[in-house]
């Protein structure tokens, strides 16, 4: 092999590697727990990479297998045609999606623009002179990326950029990231569109195939960066989880609090009642007396009043319980997490368990505090281990881990709202008060075993209804 076909083994070759690492970069990155609406599209972006890469890879075998003097069988220079008309077709699906999904008002745009560049091709096959065989093979490639190729890249850079902007206020990092992606996909746009392969650009004479390749590795670059958006939005949804789950917490106390109060007060506005009642039976028809007798009882009226409404306040609202599969709660916990986990070993063994009436984000927050509870107290490699079974009467779901445990006159107290064993700025100590209270909705029960140095076990034991049939115990 001559030094010439060495460099265009070796261009081709990482050229579709490129393109096949980014195929690999999205479908290995979890997004099902990001709220990112780009993420419902990557997969196509993803396709798209893992054809063009494809591509790339069989135009190199037709370089190795047919030499510039000959000239490939037709169904094969159709195929490769097919395989370029599908991978650039998915790189415009892809730009199209995420266009109509961030720029809504250009949705009667978007909707004959495949269209028009379809007909736009078609109709420039018609100027070909199709009696040239070596010449019309080349034309029609060129004419592919002109008028589909071209736009699809344009298409996604567009989408790119307008995506960029709404993601500013999650990461600026992963704004620059997503627009630097679009930049470079529109390089190679230009490069692929407007540049017949094998040709070498002007002025610097390096050959097209060499510029789209490292443009190619630049579009890799910036969307490897672009995806730890998700990681940055999968947090700041836990963040919002927590904080949304501490205020529940904190006006769950309050209503307790207000329930007692309501209480203490009814019972002595009950005898002050009855003491005036009564006074006013011993006073009789005293005009003077009985409008002092009016005032207090306005008083205790209102007073009732206040306490009423307090009982009001506290009472917990009605809430609706559907069946609910617990096996499932943890499962998109487990997603919650994100790459949180990734520092801890986390083994699940969920066995087959009737379904329970629960509120299935309610019980992702009681998961969510008990397992951020012991990644917490774990160093790193330590283990958590979620379990759940059927006894009967009763569903259970535990989850243990190795960590530093809890001392003995700590473990009567966790449940109190404020306390914390955890440094000052680490922990709000509603986590397991508020683990409490959701388990008290669902009628059901937590349990908390502890030993020192040994680690900590929460078991969650839930109701199951009379009617189900009875499931084994496999531990």
């Amino acid at each position: 092999m001559t030094d010439a076909g060495l460099l265009t083994y070796l261009v081709y070759l990482f050229y579709g590697m490129a393109f096949f690492a980014m195929g690999v970069a999205i479908t290995s990155r979890d997004t099902s727990a990001s709220s990112l609406e780009i993420g419902r599209f990557l997969w196509i972006f993803a396709l798209f990479a893992y054809s063009h890469a494809l591509h790339e890879w069989s135009d190199l075998y037709l370089i190795l297998a047919y030499p510039k003097t000959l000239l490939p069988p037709l169904p094969i220079f159709w195929g490769k045609i097919l395989l370029v008309f599908v991978s650039f077709g998915l790189l415009f699906a892809f730009g199209w999606c995420v266009l109509r999904k961030v720029l809504p008002r250009l949705r009667i745009l978007l909707s004959v623009l495949p269209l028009l560049c379809l007909a736009a091709w078609l109709g420039s096959m018609v100027f070909i002179d199709w009696t040239q065989a070596p010449s019309f093979r080349g034309v029609v490639d060129f004419r592919l990326r002109n008028f589909i190729g071209f736009p699809a890249a344009v298409l996604t850079a567009w989408g790119f950029w307008a995506y960029a902007y709404t993601v500013r206020g999650i990461s600026a990092k992963g704004a620059r990231s997503f627009t630097g992606a679009g930049c470079a996909v529109a390089v190679y746009g230009i490069l692929t569109g407007f540049v017949p392969s094998g040709s070498s650009l002007p002025l610097i004479n390096i050959p097209v195939e060499l510029m789209r390749g490292l443009t190619a590795f630049v579009v890799l670059h910036f969307l490897m960066r672009a995806l730890q958006t998700f990681d940055v939005a999968r947090n700041l949804k836990i963040e919002d989880s927590l904080a949304r789950f501490a205020q529940s917490e904190k006006l769950n106390a309050l209503g307790r609090m207000a329930f007692g109060i309501a209480h203490e007060i009814n019972t002595p506005l009950t005898n002050i009642s009855l003491g005036v009642e009564l006074l006013k039976q011993e006073v009789g028809n005293d005009e003077r007396l009985s409008k002092r007798f009016e005032g207090i009882e306005r008083n205790l009226d209102r007073a009732s009043k206040i306490a009423g409404e307090l009982l009001h306040f506290s009472s917990n609202r009605d809430v609706e319980l559907t069946p609910t599969d617990l096996n499932e709660v943890i499962e998109s916990t487990l997603h919650l997490l994100g790459t949180r986990s990734d520092s801890y070993s986390i083994e699940t063994r969920l066995n087959p368990i009737p379904e329970i009436r629960g509120i299935p984000w309610k019980l992702e927050e009681v998961f969510l505090n008990l397992l951020i509870n012991a990644m917490d107290a774990l160093p790193e490699g330590g283990s958590v281990i979620i379990s759940t079974r059927a006894e009967p009467g009763r569903v259970v779901a535990e989850v243990c881990d190795s960590g530093t445990g809890i001392s003995t006159e700590h473990v009567s107290r966790v449940f109190d709202p404020f306390f914390t064993t955890k440094e000052i700025g680490k922990g709000t100590g509603l986590g397991l008060t508020i683990c409490y209270g959701i388990m008290e909705m669902h009628s059901g029960s937590i349990e908390l075993e502890s030993t020192p140095g040994q680690g900590t076990c929460a078991r969650l034991v839930f109701p199951r209804e009379e009617s189900d049939e009875p499931y084994p115990d496999r531990r």
